[in-house]
């Protein structure tokens, strides 16, 4: 095989490599911007999903503690207090004791708890809880049969100054170990005069733990109060969006637009901004619960920049990979090719190679046979082992022609060289007729 046909079978390969490369990497950068893309809006539809369950939940928890402290109210007059804040309590305690608000009590004007209170202390029974359960569920709340704050005075004072309140969730209060708020109902008499309230009080923490905390998992979540006080945060970062959007005077604004979407019947306000933190630029999503709790979720940029990034790398392996393959096959092809067209070649150089040696003999030949023939007829009848071999001769000159004829078929193309077997170092061949010529063997 000569050079030039070597180099034009590998160029050709080098070029169908190329171009099968450049289609793969196109594909790949094309579809990177839309599978990030897709990746991220997927993420943000679940970020605000789950923001959304969230400030469901809050919504339920304050308006299942709003709607019983206003059912206790009414049912004061004609209800055994005690009895009345135990039946209530049942509805809140597990079977094991433990509860998702510290207790309720009705209080006086004075701002003290009525001897009715109730703590957390019973179960879903309303009979009073075992001292080993008791001492168990004490551990980690030491508060757990006396989680009363000092004084209820600003329940009173917010029903005194606005005599048309309904309800009431207070902010953030520091009690002893943790964070509580109160929820709580006017108790008016007959000419609407604010006789106490029915409040109960719930510790955020717990109702993060019982309600929130599960759908925190590999997320940065804080929750906060419309005074700015911290609820829960589940890693530095969360404390760190906390703390600026507080700083940043957003919070009043989210609470104001958390008021409006409450009256107009929704659970609350939401929205998001881009916060510049210690940590680098992050992303927030936050929801109010109408005007008085706020939770978000914080992501920084490095963290939505990989989103998407495992279908990616997943994606360019497999193009890698096909790259790869389609490599070694059209190297292989290449091979197969360049070995055909130097069988070709040497096909073809042996064919018209064939040909002259077919004209040559074929012309020799014919003057051995007119000289055997001369021979053969000027000679006596028997000469006895000289006729004998003029004979043989003619039957060699034949077997020559018949060579000769294979030679000239073979130039022609009318059969083909079939591999017959080897001898030492040495191939063996024999003609095939070639179908395609319509020859015969």
């Amino acid at each position: 095989m000569n050079r030039q046909t070597l180099r034009d079978g590998w160029a050709f390969f080098v070029l169908v490599t190329l171009l099968a490369a450049m289609v793969l990497a196109g594909s790949y950068l094309w579809l990177r911007v839309d599978l990030k893309n897709e990746a991220l809006n997927e993420h943000r539809r679940r970020v605000n999903n789950q923001l959304n369950l969230w400030q469901e939940q809050l919504y339920d928890a304050k308006w299942d503690s709003v709607a019983d402290t206003s059912d206790d109210v009414k049912h004061l007059d004609s209800y055994d207090e005690s009895r009345l804040m135990a039946d209530t309590m049942t509805w809140y305690v597990y079977p094991d004791g433990h509860s998702i608000i510290e207790g309720a009590a009705v209080v006086g004007l004075d701002g003290q708890p009525r001897p009715g209170k109730q703590a957390a202390v019973l179960n879903d029974a309303g009979e009073p809880l075992g001292p080993a359960d008791l001492a168990r569920l004490k551990k980690d709340k030491p508060w757990l049969d006396n989680p009363w704050l000092d004084s209820y005075g600003f329940v009173i004072q917010a029903f005194q100054d606005d005599p048309q309140r309904e309800s009431l969730v207070s902010p953030l209060i520091q009690a002893p170990g943790r964070l509580v708020f109160v929820t709580a109902a006017p108790w008016r008499d007959g000419e609407g005069a604010l006789k106490g309230a029915v409040v109960q009080q719930q510790a955020i923490g717990q109702l993060f733990t019982d309600v929130i905390k599960p759908g925190t998992q590999g997320v940065s979540f804080w929750l906060m109060d419309a005074k700015g006080t911290l609820g829960a945060a589940t890693d530095p970062l969360a404390e760190a969006s906390a703390k600026a959007f507080s700083a940043s005077g957003a919070l009043p604004q989210a609470m104001a637009e958390g008021l409006r979407a409450a009256q107009e019947g929704k659970f609350g306000a939401g929205g998001g901004l881009v916060q510049g933190l210690g940590q680098g630029t992050a992303q927030l999503y936050w929801r109010t619960m109408e005007d008085s709790f706020i939770v978000a979720v914080v992501e920084n940029t490095a963290g939505l920049g990989a989103q998407g990034q495992r279908t990616l790398n997943r994606f360019g392996a497999i193009a890698l990979i096909s790259l790869v393959l389609l490599a070694a096959a059209g190297g292989a092809y290449t091979l197969l090719y360049l070995r055909r067209e130097n069988r070709m070649l040497e096909k073809a150089a042996l064919t018209r190679y064939t040909g002259t040696v077919s004209h040559r003999v074929r012309n020799s030949l014919s003057v051995i046979r007119g000289v055997n023939e001369m021979l053969q007829h000027k000679l006596p009848g028997d000469q006895g082992p000289l006729s004998s071999g003029l004979v043989n001769a003619e039957i060699a000159i034949e077997d020559i022609e018949d060579t000769v004829r294979e030679l000239e078929r073979l130039s022609q193309g009318q059969v083909d060289l079939v591999y017959d077997g080897q001898v030492g170092k040495a191939s063996m061949y024999r003609l095939h007729p070639d179908k395609k010529q319509g020859g015969q063997d």
